[in-house]
């Protein structure tokens, strides 16, 4: 499972659809089946009375070489 910021999910994901065809991004049973890995988001309630969320994406990933192989690609670009 890989763990991210809306903002990197957005970013990666621009690089997803410049590399990939639409319908493995849009597709959950797709994205799963070629790329490996399904989007779960999640907001979580912080604050005590303040109406505030925070929301995390997860990646989880059913192959560990194509975690392995997403992290490199589309993780370690500085």
């Amino acid at each position: 499972m890989i763990t991210l910021t809306p903002m990197e999910w957005n970013t990666i994901q621009d690089q997803l659809l410049d590399d990939w065809p639409r319908s493995h991004i849009i597709l959950r049973s797709v994205m799963k089946r070629e790329l490996g890995f399904t989007v779960r988001k999640r907001d979580v309630w912080l604050g005590s009375g303040l109406i505030y969320t925070t929301t995390t994406v997860y990646l989880d990933f059913f192959d560990d070489a194509k975690e392995t192989w997403f992290a490199l690609k589309y993780l370690n670009r500085e």
